[in-house]
């Protein structure tokens, strides 16, 4: 199903990559990061799966989010107290609004989530993505992001 994939390829992938508002400069270490995502989608059972990003020192220094999905714009931009919080709007091949938390509680470890409720035609979705990072290493190795 279209939206199943996009909504746990797209919005993860959102929520993966999501750095940091101004209060979070300096939030993580450069290097290998591995995430952990957990996602529920209405009428579907729950889905694990792992990923690896290498962050940049570019990156822990961003204070601005970032996301590899064009079509979504983040709005009500909150930090503080090591949280970072923003509603999400998409616009494109599917609509959709949501939120997104991340909260890091040290330099190599964070926790967050991403909820969503999505439209295309007449099909209304909602999903649950739950992560967590961990810093690995210093060094990237092959992967580049």
């Amino acid at each position: 199903m279209q939206i199943s994939k996009w909504a746990l390829g797209g919005f993860a992938a959102l929520a993966l990559v999501a750095t940091t508002g101004s209060a979070f400069a300096d939030h993580g270490k450069a290097g290998l990061w591995k995430i952990t995502t957990t996602s529920q989608m209405s009428g579907q059972k729950v889905q694990s799966f792992s990923s690896e990003h290498c962050m940049t020192v570019a990156e822990t220094k961003n204070d601005t989010i970032a996301s590899q999905n064009a079509s979504c714009k983040m709005t009500n931009e909150k930090a503080g107290g090591g949280t970072f919080s923003a509603d999400m709007v998409c616009n494109g091949q599917v609509n959709g609004s949501g939120s997104l938390t991340v909260t890091y509680d040290s330099p190599t470890h964070y926790t967050g989530q991403l909820t969503m409720a999505s439209k295309t035609g007449s099909a209304t979705s909602h999903v649950t993505n739950r992560f967590e990072g961990k810093w690995a290493s210093a060094n990237c190795g092959k992967v580049t992001h």
